[in-house]
């Protein structure tokens, strides 16, 4: 119930802040401080993870930001993750995407590379989209999605598994998907885990 309290102070501080890049920014893990050693064996569809010492208190579990592995860009030799972050849906290198979490990990979602295509194109469709303030809740067909909200709707209206741990109401994440739902649920497994 505590963490959920956290989320509300949260929502209520950072909601009026949405125009403040810098510091929306910050309080989403803007950083750049840390290094890890680059994947290997990654797909199209692998749900890259992180964690932020900076949000921790406000987001529940030890997880606390999610994107997608969309495609691999051989211009700049590396893979481009879309997340949701406070700026809405955007296309970000997987290297900076690491490099603002202290530990990342990669998941793959157990199930076909054809299911995880659809959910990269469905992600991919929702570039521009605003961010999703409010966390205590979901949903697939939107006009705005939070990081988890995004990579939990893309593999939900691509038929794949339901990757959220607690589909239904708990205290600790209300009716939402967290990052931690998504690394805890049984259809996800971990390919890549670093702690810097």
């Amino acid at each position: 119930m505590g963490r959920l309290v956290g989320v509300l102070v949260l929502l209520v501080l950072i909601a009026p802040l949405a125009g403040s890049s810098t510091l929306v920014a910050s309080a989403f893990g803007s950083g750049g401080d840390y290094w890890h050693p680059y994947p290997s064996g990654v797909k199209p569809g692998d749900i890259v993870i992180g964690h932020s010492p900076s949000t921790d208190p406000f987001i529940p579990g030890y997880w606390t930001h999610t994107g997608m592995i969309a495609y691999y860009d051989s211009s700049i030799g590396d893979w481009i993750v879309v997340e949701a972050k406070a700026g809405g849906v955007v296309l970000t290198p997987l290297t900076e995407f690491m490099s603002r979490y202290d530990t990342v990990a990669i998941l793959r979602v157990a199930t076909s590379d054809a299911v995880r295509q659809q959910a990269v194109s469905f992600a991919l469709s929702k570039l521009g989209y605003s961010y999703d303030y409010w966390w205590l809740s979901k949903q697939v067909y939107g006009d705005s999605y939070y990081c988890s909200e995004l990579v939990w709707a893309a593999y939900k209206a691509s038929g794949g598994p339901d990757i959220d741990d607690n589909p239904g109401w708990s205290w600790t994440y209300a009716y939402g998907v967290a990052p931690q739902e998504v690394y805890d649920d049984s259809d996800t497994y971990t390919i890549y885990y670093h702690s810097a």
